[in-house]
């Protein structure tokens, strides 16, 4: 009787248990990397060169406004939706998105450097939930590599203002907004990438790697130091499209920046006194400039990287000639 109910349950019984074989699947993957010492003392080495970076940023940050009614000399808040604009790109996404790319490629590629793969493909386990299991076990561990460097924001922030006087503290829905728009959707687009290029070409993994590497930090790095200066002007301007669709933030950053600094120096200008000018730039710099200018195609740019993942599922072969 048991084995007639297991056999006429069919392919629907399949459907059902298929998603339960993919929690088991990432299960699996999480235990095996919480059993590893290596992998805590990783983990905690990243969140200290997080706190690291975001302490290298130097903030509080100078501005000097000559041409202001009163001179000012004041703080621009890393924290605020204007300071990681200008650091983020530089700094914690920089470097998130050189180090994704060694932690998802490897996810169904590893099992063929470890000779596994044979073993593995000859089990009765489906090929999508075997691949999307290994892929969504990566993504998690690279959104908790996110969270750390939230954990980092948020508390070199606090520490900032009870330190500095002049420190706001840290405005949490806009650090959140900012934080998701950019961070979380490149961390997406990036394990994507690193997961279907690597599954597709299990014997360039070291190469796939690299590659994704240098184009990140050449996306992140060349832009600034080709306008890095010229950003300052006020006729600066970059076309809409690097701006909303660079998932390196740094279109955002070199962007935006013309327009912070217009709206606060429309600002200083009225103001009065010092201290209204100080207050005036804390209401500018936490202010969400074109927010949904970018954040939408972010999440698009997101959205692309699972469908890349999905196609790499349905034409992906457990048998091949390049595996055997």
């Amino acid at each position: 009787m048991t084995m007639t109910a297991l056999t006429s349950s069919g392919k629907a019984t399949r459907t059902i248990q298929r998603p339960r074989l993919i929690a088991r699947v990432i299960a699996w993957e999480l235990r095996r990397f919480q059993a590893s010492r290596i992998f805590w003392l990783q983990a905690l080495g990243f969140f200290g060169l997080a706190l690291l970076l975001v302490w290298s940023q130097k903030i509080p940050l100078t501005l000097n406004h000559a041409q202001a009614v009163v001179p000012f000399d004041g703080y621009l808040a890393e924290t605020s939706a204007w300071g990681l604009l200008r650091t983020l790109s530089t700094g914690l996404l920089l470097l998130l998105g050189m180090l994704l790319p060694f932690i998802n490629a490897d996810g169904a590629a590893r099992d063929l450097s470890r000779r596994t793969y044979e073993l593995l493909m000859a089990t009765a386990l489906p090929t999508r939930v075997y691949l999307w299991g290994r892929y969504l076990s990566g993504l998690l561990l690279s959104l908790g590599l996110t969270l750390l460097t939230l954990v980092a924001l948020l508390g070199m922030g606090w520490f900032w203002h009870l330190k500095f006087a002049d420190y706001p503290m840290p405005d949490i829905g806009v650090l959140l907004a900012v934080w998701g728009g950019l961070i979380v959707p490149a961390t997406i687009v990036v394990s994507g990438l690193s997961f279907a290029l690597s599954t597709l070409l299990p014997r360039l993994t070291i190469l796939v790697k690299v590659a994704l590497m240098v184009a990140w930090f050449v996306g992140a790095e060349m832009p600034f130091i080709q306008f890095g200066d010229a950003s300052h002007s006020a006729s600066f301007s970059l076309p809409a499209w690097y701006v909303n669709w660079d998932p390196t933030g740094t279109g955002i950053a070199l962007g935006l920046f013309n327009r912070y600094m217009t709206a606060f120096s429309n600002l200083a200008d009225r103001a009065g006194t010092t201290a209204q000018t100080q207050l005036d730039l804390l209401a500018v710099e936490n202010s969400l400039l074109d927010l949904g200018g970018w954040f939408g195609p972010h999440l698009l740019l997101a959205g692309l990287s699972l469908a890349l993942v999905l196609i790499v599922a349905l034409v992906f072969k457990r048998t091949r000639p390049t595996l055997n």
